[in-house]
């Protein structure tokens, strides 16, 4: 273990829409564990989609991608949605790689996601 966690997971409040904010390195079980127990919570609350801010993301492996899809998937069974905001270059190159672009509604900043909520 370090000093300095690899994964960061902070939570703020946008538009009525709960905004997740995820930094560092999104790679194992640990840090999913996190991630869902969080969103969990909203879903208990009755809010059914989110804001995935993924802006200070700076990487990913197979486990950040299992976990974005099961973010999805939750959300969208609530009869909700999980939209990416603010995605990195480098995170961005594994959604077109893996072609899950065409899956995840991927926007530039916080706003544009919460705007494609409300509407």
């Amino acid at each position: 273990m370090t000093d300095q966690p690899t994964f960061t997971l902070s939570r703020s409040e946008t538009g009525g829409f709960q905004v997740f904010h995820l930094a560092g390195r999104l790679m194992d079980q640990q840090q999913a564990d996190q991630l869902m127990g969080a969103l969990d919570q909203e879903l208990d609350r009755g809010q059914r989609s989110i804001v995935l801010d993924l802006g200070r993301l700076q990487y990913m492996n197979s486990t950040g991608i299992n976990i974005m899809i099961n973010v999805l998937t939750r959300t969208r069974k609530a009869g909700g949605d999980a939209i990416l905001a603010g995605v990195s270059p480098s995170v961005r190159q594994l959604f077109l790689v893996t072609k899950l672009d065409t899956v995840f509604t991927i926007v530039p900043e916080v706003n544009d996601a919460v705007a494609k909520l409300q509407a």
